[in-house]
């Protein structure tokens, strides 16, 4: 809202604004050298993974897990942990704030895995969910300025039922997903193929919720719909289940629309406020 006051009159108007972003603080040496610690252990092993699964994909190592490559155990698993810690990384070096969006991510990453590995615990998951708690606590008390996690819920109607839909689709999927790695064997208990899908899907639908409930993440959504989407696309494309194929891509473009319209429509509360000096806020 911007208000204006000129002889004793006040005029209001509903202009949309912008709020000026927190001040950076710069990071001393030692935070920066800790950043850079986090920041490499933290990045090297989806960086990694990623360069592994293109090659797999590029000469046809192991045709036949491509989906997997693609999705759980593969280059969606890897963007979705770089997408989380990248941004946060960027941010504390330039001395800003993370985002909320960025934040909320790598803590659903997180979390979402940890809570995976505790029920299927084969193939070195939980030893995975340490390394990302130990790299993920180093950058995080590294960071100059905390992010902010506890921001206002603002329900985008659209965008909420479109979330619902998606972990309705999910949460059957990535539970027998669950059930089939616990009660796998052979190279499948080494190589937790399963457990990263639940993993992935799972994380994608949280995250369409939080875009969907907090104003401050509503890219969240896009996120979530694109990797759901993507999924599907795979599903379908590579014989991994119609059904599943369909409703992965369906949800996923529903959140993808939710995102977009959010994004059309304009608000209707005050970004910023203009004082009668001219100085914006």
């Amino acid at each position: 809202m911007t208000v204006h006051q000129h002889t004793g009159t006040t005029l209001t108007s509903a202009l949309p604004t912008t709020p000026t972003p927190d001040a950076p603080r710069r990071p001393s040496g030692l935070r920066r050298g800790v950043l850079v610690a986090g920041g490499v252990f933290g990045c090297l092993v989806p960086s990694v993974w990623t360069l592994n699964f293109l090659r797999m994909l590029a000469t046809g190592d192991l045709a036949e897990h491509r989906f997997h490559q693609l999705t759980g155990q593969g280059l969606l698993l890897t963007a979705l942990w770089l997408g989380a810690l990248v941004p946060m990384l960027v941010a504390a070096w330039r001395g800003y704030r993370p985002g909320t969006a960025s934040a909320l991510l790598h803590l659903s990453f997180f979390g979402i895995g940890t809570a995976c590995a505790v029920a299927a615990p084969q193939g070195g998951s939980r030893e995975l969910m340490v390394l990302i708690l130990v790299t993920g606590s180093v950058v995080w008390l590294a960071l100059p300025r905390r992010a902010r996690l506890r921001v206002p819920v603002d329900v985008a109607p659209v965008a909420l039922t479109a979330a619902l839909l998606a972990g309705a689709v999910v949460a059957p999927y990535a539970v027998d997903q669950i059930g089939l790695q616990h009660d796998a064997t052979g190279m499948h208990a080494d190589n937790p193929h399963y457990f990263d899908m639940a993993w992935l899907t799972l994380t994608l639908a949280v995250a369409g919720l939080l875009g969907a409930l907090l104003p401050t993440a509503r890219q969240l959504l896009a996120v979530a719909g694109g990797g759901l989407a993507l999924t599907g696309v795979a599903m379908l494309a590579l014989s991994e289940g119609v059904l599943n194929g369909v409703l992965f891509t369906g949800v996923g473009m529903l959140l993808m629309v939710a995102w977009r319209l959010g994004a059309m429509v304009p608000g209707g509360r005050a970004i910023a406020e203009i004082r009668p000096s001219g100085q914006t806020l």
